[in-house]
């Protein structure tokens, strides 16, 4: 019953976005409550092993990430009861199968409408005109409505990037062609969010820099692949279409539109996330300091490395803020910190540039490696800062990671 457990909890947190030495480091204090016989721990992107004692194995493999915010409260929820010895393992099986399969909370015309509200509020930060508003509504209601298709049909994952990339690319060129004269990678990034793999950039490099070198590794070949598909999506569209000549920018809002912004994000993924009652006010609160703090902090630092400060004091704010009554678990906190920080826009602008012909905005490419890496490295900190400084001691453990399978 506990190499269950673990095995339950592990895939769970692993489809809830954690990185793998995240997962392991929580399995071994959960296994430290139950059992005092020598446990190891291997946790994979997609697949977990457990082993107690010379007996009792587990495998099992994990799916893609779900993204839902109540799926990884559920998951976070069960963990830390776990790590308490506050619940049994029978219950805790039971708990995180429940949470593994919540369905969405909004209907899924709701859930388009987040998504695209998310769209709208990314867009006015990379591009804040008023007369691209509705553009960035059009586009990411378009992909939304592609995104909630293709949901029943997993095999249409692997399309899913350049099929959105395609027809976002297809639509700005043919019918909102006066935005994109103000550049065409502006108008169509913030629709394509949810196909955009920064994520999964980001966690592989944080499991490269915590000698994770199988997991970081393959996520971030995991990301480069998507990363491609979406690029030949957008290069087949102007094939198809014809390329935008980009001209003089229009008038941009102020900056007063990166505090709507910011609120428009945290309601659009708050919907489109599933996020869970009564976690609006703290999704707002994470995500605002992340991004002011990474815009205030551009104006000191490189702006490829602002995310590093951003970073490293948004996820000891959403791990510290998750212990206070009536907020939601770390783990939807630090998924909404992710959304925040995460500049897979930018890498695909710049891979996007590149793929074009534009070379002399090749020095794109290392800006963003850098802000994948300073916002990895942040994370990091965050981590660290809070693990060492916490006041909840653990319970010694005979538990054992096997880093080198990792």
């Amino acid at each position: 019953d506990i190499a269950a457990m673990l095995r339950e909890i592990g895939v769970a947190l692993v489809e809830a976005s954690q990185p793998v030495q995240v997962v392991e480091q929580r399995l071994l204090d959960i296994a430290a409550r139950y059992t005092t016989q020598p446990v190891q721990a291997a946790v994979l992107p997609t697949m977990l092993f457990i082993q107690i004692g010379t007996t009792a194995y587990e495998m099992d493999g994990s799916a893609q990430p779900s993204g839902q915010m109540n799926m990884a409260a559920g998951a976070d929820e069960v963990a830390t009861l776990a790590a308490a010895g506050a619940i049994t393992p029978t219950a805790a099986v039971a708990a995180v199968k429940a949470a593994r399969n919540l369905p969405p909370r909004f209907g899924v015309l709701a859930t388009i409408g987040g998504y695209a509200l998310t769209s709208v509020g990314f867009g006015m930060v990379i591009q804040p005109t008023w007369k691209a508003l509705l553009a960035h509504l059009f586009l990411g209601l378009v992909v939304g409505v592609i995104v909630q298709i293709a949901r029943p049909f997993p095999n249409l994952a692997p399309i899913l990037p350049t099929l959105s990339a395609l027809v976002v690319t297809l639509l700005a060129t043919w019918f909102v062609a006066d935005v994109a004269k103000d550049g065409l990678l502006r108008v169509i990034s913030p629709a394509l969010i949810a196909t955009l793999p920064g994520m999964a950039l980001v966690i592989g490099a944080i499991e490269l820099a915590g000698a994770r070198i199988i997991s970081g590794s393959s996520r971030v070949v995991y990301g480069l692949a998507q990363m491609g598909l979406l690029i030949y999506g957008v290069v087949l569209a102007e094939k198809i279409a014809g390329q935008v000549p980009v001209q003089q920018s229009s008038s941009t809002m102020g900056a007063w539109s990166l505090y709507v912004a910011i609120v428009v994000i945290a309601v659009g993924l708050y919907i489109y996330l599933s996020a869970p009652p009564g976690s609006l006010i703290w999704l707002l609160l994470v995500i605002g300091v992340s991004m002011l703090v990474q815009n205030v902090a551009g104006l000191v630092l490189n702006t490829a490395h602002s995310g590093f400060l951003a970073a490293a004091i948004a996820i000891p704010l959403a791990i510290l803020a998750s212990k206070i009554k009536g907020a939601p678990a770390s783990g939807v906190l630090e998924l909404a910190a992710f959304w925040s920080l995460v500049p897979g826009q930018l890498t695909f602008m710049s891979l996007s540039r590149s793929a074009s012909g534009d070379f002399d905005n090749i020095a794109n490419l290392s800006v963003a490696a850098a802000a994948i890496t300073s916002i990895a490295l942040g994370t990091l900190v965050g981590w660290t800062l809070v693990r060492t400084f916490r006041n909840d001691p653990q319970r010694p453990s005979a538990a054992v990671p096997l880093a080198a399978w990792t």
